[in-house]
């Protein structure tokens, strides 16, 4: 008995050995496609981190990183979990019709986080509420896929509530109707394809009931579903949902509404560093498996789009990845669009404003990354910062 246990030690410890050696021979990788993450590199050893133990929780992350075949061993994990019976892999809830919804719980709320940006947020429409009046300002709060399409979740499946986040702010800005809770209008198309099967965006279709939804609310009128000219441009979309558990379901398909509104458009990328004649970026799309990065080429912090509308229009629109497949919408109704998203940069939004004639200010925010935010403070500083120091007067000085 003794021999077997010691055999089984030994066997165990040259695995582990092993390991570490492969590991250590093995190529690194900086990013796994399948997990859609930045992979842990190989810390470096300080005396410092080991007597704190951070160097061994890094250490162990890198073996599992970087082990060989990592990749092959998740899908194979998976795949037994999903043909076991599971409902929720790595917290994500197998759905019905092949719908991949990924689980929230309040333990992942940051509530002091949620209550500074909801602070926040409410003062920035308050105070353009001032300077636009309340027609020219509005808040949609997109809801998550869990909350739009509640039918597709497995039976029992538990999700967190996060309407809460909606009432709060609306309770704290002057005109509660200046936010749009947009959840009943995409539970009530939830039946149709408004959302991406493996992937946690909405999908063109989506953006477009918002946008009818929003332009009713406004008190205009929006093109019909029948005026665009829709185009399929990929089949094969795997999006970050389905990276996390990597079960087999069907592709997404990614589709563009053509309009008349983007024929003329220009397109300024963080002032002046990229510039487009389109809306439309397949060669961005096509460098890795995010397909949805063929609008407007993914997330950058400041976008500036002038259009033929001649409506003597500017809108602000501060936004997170949601709005990317929404601008389209928008060019038939402003001459200039300028899109801000301060998870990359950081300029005052006081500031920004003082560079364009503003004439309308839309918040666009999935509720989700609204409360996971953390860089929304420069949205507290609505107007641009003034001189803290008197210009130097001789005159004065000498009396």
């Amino acid at each position: 008995m003794k021999k077997a246990q010691l055999c089984m030690i030994l066997v165990f410890v040259l695995l582990l050995v092993a390991g570490a050696v492969s590991v250590s021979i093995h190529e690194q990788r900086d990013y796994s496609e399948l997990e859609n993450r930045t992979l842990q590199q190989k810390p470096a050893f300080s005396y410092k981190k080991v007597l704190k133990g951070t160097y061994q929780k890094q250490y162990e992350a890198y073996l599992s990183d970087q082990f060989p075949g990592r990749d092959s061993w998740v899908d194979m994990a998976v795949s037994m979990e999903a043909v076991m019976g599971k409902k929720d892999i790595n917290g994500v809830y197998l759905g019905r019709d092949g719908y991949l919804l990924e689980k929230s719980t309040a333990e992942e709320t940051e509530k002091e986080q949620v209550e500074e940006n909801i602070n926040i947020l409410s003062s920035f429409l308050n105070d353009m509420e001032k300077d636009y009046g309340k027609e020219h300002v509005s808040c949609l709060m997109v809801p998550s896929k869990d909350q739009a399409i509640p039918d597709r979740l497995p039976a029992f499946a538990q999700t967190e509530d996060r309407q809460w986040v909606v009432d709060t702010l609306k309770q704290k800005v002057t005109t509660p109707d200046l936010v749009f809770d947009l959840k009943q209008t995409m539970e009530a198309h939830q039946n149709e394809y408004i959302y991406y099967r493996t992937d946690h965006h909405w999908t063109t279709l989506g953006a477009f009931y918002a946008y009818q939804a929003w332009m009713q609310k406004m008190g205009a009128k929006a093109q019909p579903l029948e005026a665009y000219r829709r185009e399929t441009v990929y089949r094969d979309f795997y999006g970050t949902t389905y990276n996390k558990v990597h079960v087999k379901v069907p592709a997404d398909e990614v589709e563009v509404f053509h309009s008349k509104g983007e024929d003329s458009v220009q397109v300024n990328m963080d002032e002046g560093e990229k510039k487009a004649e389109t809306l439309y970026f397949p060669e961005k799309a096509e460098e890795g498996f995010n397909r949805y990065d063929l609008f407007l080429s993914g997330n950058t912090f400041q976008i500036e789009i002038t259009t033929g509308a001649h409506t003597g229009k500017t809108l602000l629109l501060v936004k997170d990845s949601f709005a990317n497949c929404f601008v389209p919408f928008l060019t038939q109704d402003y001459d200039r669009i300028i899109l801000i998203d301060y998870r990359y940069g950081k300029t005052a939004v006081g500031t920004l404003r003082s560079r364009y004639d503003v004439t309308d200010v839309m918040v666009l925010f999935n509720v989700d990354k609204f409360m996971k935010h953390t860089k929304l403070a420069k949205l507290a500083e609505t107007k641009k910062r003034k001189q803290t120091l008197k210009e130097f007067n001789p005159e004065d000085f000498l009396g």
